[in-house]
């Protein structure tokens, strides 16, 4: 005689190991998106900072001659470069502005803080920097910024030498 289907005990087995696994993969999938959710907004924070902190620092290794520092505040940095354009940055709210020549652009979103620290020659802070029209004594930049997404911090930082000085 050919007996088909399932005893009640065989069904009672399967349902318990499956409910075993569903429990199992239901207490690590959220645990897994949150890591998941971290590291593509950490990813966002990182790339978008760095893009900006690149082009920053690059610029300023450009500024035009020992007068072309206009403002150099701990908030905002305006100068001259080589080819004469009138760059500032500057934090409005949560973006990250470069201007040039009155034109603002937003160079980074999500920016929670944005500091600039001058160096003189001798590596000591210079806590009021000269600017235009006197000399600068402004030999080495740092820039420090934090930037927020959901919760999640990145904090970057750089100097940068100008070469005309």
């Amino acid at each position: 005689m050919n007996k088909r289907g399932f005893t009640l005990v065989e069904l009672v087995i399967v349902i318990t190991i499956v409910g075993i696994i569903a429990g199992v993969v239901g207490y690590i999938l959220p645990a897994v998106v949150r890591g998941w959710t971290f590291k593509t907004n950490r990813n966002d924070l990182l790339s978008d900072g760095r893009l900006a902190m690149n082009r920053m620092a690059r610029e300023i290794r450009e500024i035009k001659d020992l007068t072309g520092v206009i403002t150099a505040s701990a908030s905002q940095l305006r100068f001259l470069d080589i080819g004469d354009l009138d760059i500032t940055y500057s934090l409005s709210g949560t973006d990250l502005n470069r201007t040039e020549d009155g034109a603002a652009n937003v160079l980074a979103s999500s920016v929670s803080g944005l500091s600039f620290s001058y160096y003189d020659n001798g590596g000591n802070a210079v806590a009021v920097p000269l600017v235009s029209p006197s000399s600068t004594d402004i030999r080495r930049v740092r820039l420090n910024m934090t930037l927020t997404k959901n919760g999640e911090n990145v904090y970057l930082q750089s100097d940068s030498t100008p070469r005309n000085f």
